[in-house]
């Protein structure tokens, strides 16, 4: 019986040691996951403040990037200049128009007596008269044509060629020739076989691409 109780004196330190341990176990497995915990929650706020200035660097450029786009429309839309600005084509010369372009609608042609589409405008002026180039270019063609009689052809550049008919033999330009626009380029006559009957005029044609267009869409007859 001795030996029990000294026995169990013994053991009491022990299992007083051993709740100590226990014990300090415990508080150091809360201290440490607290400061994980703590860690945790800095790197969340870290990441979340990351989030927030990349999202406002990305809404600051995109903001950039439309006042950039804005200003370059602005001034496209400034710098621009239509087809028909006065300053790229100006009239090869002064007089009443007696005969519209008309590609959509036959119109009367009084020598041939007879409605056809008109793919020129007729400028009515003095035989005589000086014709201009409406823009520089090079001339591409001088002769001869079935209709129009004696024409000068230019290629005034961006597609555009313009042919000026029913004129007279006079100060012709030659194939080849450079010319600046308001240079003279001929005289109005009255070699066309399909208009010789109407007053003396120059008939003027503009293509674009090979194509006719209204002469009126790139210069201001007024």
């Amino acid at each position: 019986m001795r030996q029990d109780k000294d026995k169990k004196k013994k053991d009491k330190p022990a299992v007083a040691l051993m709740l100590c341990f226990c014990i300090m176990a415990l508080v150091s497995f809360f201290a440490v996951k607290a400061n994980i915990d703590k860690v945790r929650s800095g790197m969340d706020e870290n990441n979340a403040a990351d989030v927030v200035k990349e999202k406002s660097v990305d809404e600051s450029s995109s903001i950039v990037d439309s006042a950039d786009n804005s200003g370059n429309d602005e001034s496209n839309s400034s710098g621009s200049t239509g087809e028909g600005s006065d300053s790229e084509y100006t009239a090869p010369l002064s007089g009443e128009i007696i005969m519209k372009y008309s590609m959509d609608m036959p119109i009367y042609w009084k020598t041939l007596d007879q409605y056809m589409t008109h793919g020129g405008i007729d400028i009515a002026a003095p035989a005589g008269s000086t014709v201009k180039a409406c823009a520089s270019g090079t001339v591409t063609r001088t002769g001869e044509d079935d209709r129009f009689g004696i024409i000068v052809e230019v290629n005034h550049g961006n597609g555009i060629t313009a042919v000026y008919g029913n004129l007279s033999a006079d100060d012709l330009v030659e194939t080849g020739d450079v010319v600046q626009q308001g240079d003279t380029i001929g005289k109005v006559g009255q070699s066309s076989m399909f208009e010789f009957d109407s007053e003396p005029h120059l008939h003027f044609e503009m293509k674009k691409d090979g194509s006719a267009v209204d002469p009126g869409s790139y210069i201001d007859f007024r």
